[in-house]
């Protein structure tokens, strides 16, 4: 399974068919509201063609009792297309980093699939990544990775230490002050 953190629930029929899909389309984008642009620009960043054969469609609806709650989703990938249903745009976002979990981006002009049904909800409220630039300096570029592989990996609170006593390490044009003195 390439689903990170491990879903609720899969179910994987006997019948289940691998196919092949060439990138997806998003059917109802609109639904994951700000995080849309999050979402098309990792998938640019994986490589993955947005305007691709398979369909993944977006659906804000109630779920079952054993999964219901913010943030969670369900999925079903069939050969047809994928449906995503989501209790709220957070929802549906999961289930999105959760597709592309499944893909393997080694080759995007052909990514293989197996149909599916994914049932998930977060196991914490809290799922949150600390760095600390104030001890050890990242560049925005690796700040912004850290936030793309936290997408992926579902976390939903970044803790950014920025100071610890005089340490300073934000650089502030016409400030130089604090990165050569407090650092």
């Amino acid at each position: 399974e390439r689903i990170i953190p491990a879903p609720y629930q899969t179910i994987v029929n006997n019948d289940a068919q691998t196919f092949d899909i060439f990138g997806i389309s998003m059917l109802n984008g609109q639904l994951l509201g700000d995080l849309r642009i999050g979402a098309t620009d990792l998938l640019f960043k994986l490589g993955v063609n947005r305007n691709g054969d398979h369909k993944v469609r977006f659906v804000l609806d109630s779920l079952p009792a054993p999964i219901a709650g913010p943030e969670s989703y369900t999925m079903e990938i069939t050969i047809d297309g994928t449906t995503i249903t989501g209790s709220d745009t957070r929802g549906l976002f999961h289930g999105l980093m959760s597709f592309i979990g499944l893909l393997d981006v080694t080759d995007t002009r052909k990514m293989t699939l197996k149909e599916r049904f994914v049932y998930d909800k977060p196991r914490f409220e809290y799922r949150g990544n600390q760095v600390d630039v104030a001890r050890n300096f990242r560049s925005k570029e690796t700040i912004m990775k850290t936030v793309d592989a936290m997408a992926l990996w579902k976390l939903n609170v970044l803790h950014l230490a920025l100071t610890n006593d005089e340490g300073w390490r934000l650089e502030i044009p016409g400030l130089e002050e604090l990165t050569s003195v407090g650092s």
